[in-house]
């Protein structure tokens, strides 16, 4: 009994020590990759920004005052803009990382939608001075592939340039059919409403930001 138990503690010991091992291995892999894998991510985030701004506008540095105002604003609004205390704010459907102004007047939001049927999907957000749509672009997404992926289309990407703030802010971004108000709607993703609603929704919720920064009614 007593040799069994001492193999026992033996090969206890020796498990929590492959596990140490491993540790430090792992550890030591995600230090190294953690540099290179940051920094491609922020050039794809760079490029991004600047895909979306219209031509001769440049993407400035990014604002920190003007996160901290959408973030807030986030926080305290619902997605019909109605400002709300608590439950269903716009910040559970959109959380914005970084706002940068242009230069000439506009804002560009990197974000993500996190109502996506396959998790997160990031993008980036141009907004010009005049509060219309200057252009998105998906960063991330884990959509399923042929339906809610092809939000990584360019072509169903083009769609919202130009698209404003629905005059009825309680009514979706997105169609199916035919729209009911063309210069704030996209058309639906084929068989990925998810997808679609989920992005939407999160382009409504900084749109309603952007509006309130230009002094829009």
């Amino acid at each position: 009994m007593d040799k069994k138990k001492g193999t026992m503690i033996k090969d206890a010991v020796i498990l929590c020590l492959i596990t140490l091992v491993l540790g430090f291995v792992l550890a030591g892999v995600y230090a190294i990759t953690k540099e290179p894998i940051d920094r491609a991510q922020a050039e794809a985030n760079n490029e991004a920004c600047a895909s979306v701004v219209q031509e001769g506008d440049t993407v400035q540095d990014a604002d920190a005052e003007l996160l901290k105002q959408a973030t807030e604003y986030l926080q305290k609004h619902d997605l019909s803009a109605k400002e709300i205390a608590e439950g269903d704010t716009l910040l559970t459907y959109v959380e914005v990382s970084e706002v940068h102004p242009t230069a000439n007047g506009g804002l560009v939001f990197l974000a993500t939608a996190t109502k996506g049927y396959g998790g997160d999907i990031g993008f980036a957000l141009g907004v010009g001075a005049d509060g219309a749509i200057t252009g998105i672009a998906i960063t991330s997404q884990g959509e399923t592939a042929g339906l809610g992926a092809n939000c990584e289309n360019e072509e169903w990407q083009k769609g919202f340039a130009g698209k404003v703030t629905p005059s009825d802010p309680t009514k979706n971004m997105y169609y199916k059919g035919a729209p009911e108000e063309e210069a704030s709607q996209v058309q639906a993703l084929s068989g990925a409403t998810v997808t679609t609603r989920a992005i939407t929704n999160a382009v409504k919720g900084i749109m309603f930001f952007a509006d309130t920064v230009r002094g829009a009614e």
